[in-house]
Parts: C-alpha cells; sequence; structure tokens
C-alpha cells in the first residue's frame, strides 16, 4: 500500500481557522526582526539628538504607541506589520514603511474572510520552521512538489492563508510518518 493510500483511509481533523493565528505570540524570529528594526531606529533618533534614555525605555514606550503593549512578548501575529512598520518609519525607512502598512489586513481580491498578509506570513513562518526542525526530512523542493500537486502549480507566495494551514498540516503529517519509517 502507498503513502497516498494509507493517508486517504485516515479521517483528517478540521484545519485550524486562519483567525486564530492572528491572535498567537509573535515567534522568536519575528521577534528577532522586531528588535533589529528597533535597535536601528533607537540609533538614529539618538544621533539626532531627538532621545538621550535608554534603549530598552524607549523601545518599550514606542511598542506602547505601535500597538497598545509595551512589550513585543505581548504582541500577536495580527500586530507584527504595525510595529515592524511603526521602527522602520522612525529609522527614516519612510517607503518601506508605507510598503508594509500597505500589506496590512486582508489581501486585496480574496474572497476569504480570514485571508490578511499577517495569517500568511504567519503560516510561511511556520512552515519554515517545520523544515528547519526536520533535520533533512523535509526540504524547499518537497514543499514545492506538494504545493505543485495540490494546487495546480500557483506560486508558493500566491497560496491563500487556508491552504498555507492546509501545508503545514500536510507538512506536520507527513513529517510524523517519515519519523516513524525505519
Amino acid at each position: 500500500m502507498s503513502y497516498y493510500e494509507r493517508n486517504q483511509s485516515r479521517s483528517r481533523p478540521p484545519v485550524k481557522r486562519a483567525e486564530n493565528w492572528a491572535k498567537k505570540p509573535l515567534s522568536n524570529p519575528q521577534k528577532a526582526k522586531l528588535s533589529i528594526a528597533a535597535k536601528a531606529a533607537w540609533q538614529i533618533q539618538v544621533t539626532a539628538g531627538l532621545d538621550d534614555g535608554s534603549f530598552e525605555d524607549w523601545k518599550h514606550a514606542q511598542n506602547k504607541i505601535a500597538c497598545g503593549f509595551e512589550s513585543i512578548r505581548d504582541a500577536t501575529n495580527s500586530q507584527f506589520r504595525s510595529i515592524l512598520g511603526h521602527f522602520l518609519k522612525l529609522s527614516g525607512k519612510t517607503s518601506e514603511a508605507k510598503k508594509i502598512w500597505k500589506t496590512t489586513g486582508r489581501v486585496t481580491g480574496s474572497s476569504e474572510i480570514h485571508d490578511t498578509h499577517e495569517n500568511r506570513e504567519t503560516a510561511r513562518v511556520i512552515i519554515r520552521d517545520i523544515i528547519e526542525k526536520s533535520a533533512g526530512r523535509i526540504n524547499d523542493d518537497y514543499v514545492t512538489a506538494i504545493i505543485t500537486d495540490k494546487h495546480a502549480g500557483r506560486p508558493y507566495l500566491d497560496l491563500t492563508a487556508k491552504d498555507l494551514q492546509q501545508l503545514v498540516f500536510t507538512l506536520k503529517t507527513r513529517l510524523r510518518t517519515l519519523k516513524n519509517l525505519p
């Protein structure tokens, strides 16, 4: 019996809804990206003479302005782009900040209710984490083959939040199966 036949007989649990992803806390790579952007913005602010306090105090104040929380540990995926855009603006990268703010919220032209840029980005981060944690069992070519098979060759960046969630579920299931093989 092939892998496909074995897995078709199993009943699959329902895929998590995209709205739940927006409420999850930021991943470590997202926090790192925000911290790097905050440090760059603070250094520019200090150099320009706009701030003379500590980095931590400044960062907490700016986080409060950007998302309502003093710590990025309390922020969720739905706030990631807003916070990043805020720090980019403060570091003088206004055009990059505008691009990020344009890609916040629901994807233009999508008919899915919870198909937001944030939900798509969260799914992509989870997929990257699965690939890294798979210890070589799953790689980018394997993911591309699954996408080609399931989504008629649509590019990875065109997959909706729901498609990406299903891909996450598929990768987790296949990784469990691959771990059980001799």
